[in-house]
């Protein structure tokens, strides 16, 4: 940020939590206070309960970026480049993007944001709050591609909760990748926004207060 660090402890993002998951190593403060989850009714809770004092907000974010659980999405819809994807939900979803934003500037501690997989949904939410909370652009894709190490990882969770790839997506595919070109276009759109990103949040509904607030919090 500027030359500086984010603060530890504020914003995380993942994959859906299932019963039984540990308390993560790397988290410096858990159990977060605020839980943004990205994920359509179809896709489900997972049943997962989160101890009390953790307000959960449920806000499916957008039907065909379900890419790994491919909830309600047809075969036909799912024949899109991550890139055409991620830009579709700047375009589609603008408003509630914004919104989280102003969920994470309010909350009174750790936020963290979740889909199915934590990289589709969740990457361009994260992004979105990065940047608008003064992150530097090479620093939200590095954030994004670190998710290529996990993604086994993931599939073998997904498959532990009996849960199969879409039809037409195989492992290899690149909708199951991290590519930097994809969240790329995401960077290149808001910080392309005539006055940045801070601009293109306040145009989609976002909140000048909230938005000082976010990066007060967010800065080390």
């Amino acid at each position: 940020m500027g030359g500086g660090v984010t603060q530890g402890g504020v914003l995380y993002r993942s994959d859906a939590p299932y019963p039984g998951d540990a308390v993560p190593d790397a988290a410096p403060v858990w159990p977060p206070v605020t839980v943004i989850d990205l994920r359509s009714d179809k896709e489900g809770g997972a049943g997962y309960r989160w101890p009390a004092g953790v307000t959960v907000h449920r806000m499916p974010l957008m039907r065909r970026a379900a890419v790994v659980t491919g909830a309600g999405v047809s075969a036909g819809e799912r024949q899109v480049s991550l890139g055409s994807l991620y830009l579709a939900m700047l375009k589609t979803v603008p408003d509630d993007l914004a919104s989280i934003v102003g969920l994470a500037a309010r909350s009174p501690g750790p936020v963290l944001v979740h889909c199915a997989a934590g990289k589709d949904r969740t990457g361009v939410a994260i992004a979105v709050l990065l940047l608008t909370g003064g992150v530097e652009a090479e620093s939200v894709v590095t954030d994004y591609t670190a998710t290529a190490s996990r993604m086994s990882t993931l599939l073998g969770r997904l498959q532990g909760q009996g849960r199969r790839l879409p039809v037409g997506v195989e492992a290899n595919s690149e909708l199951l990748g991290t590519p930097a070109e994809a969240i790329g276009l995401v960077v290149d759109r808001l910080t392309g926004w005539p006055g940045g990103p801070q601009a293109w949040l306040t145009e989609h509904g976002g909140s000048a207060a909230d938005m000082r607030r976010w990066r007060d919090r967010l800065a080390a």
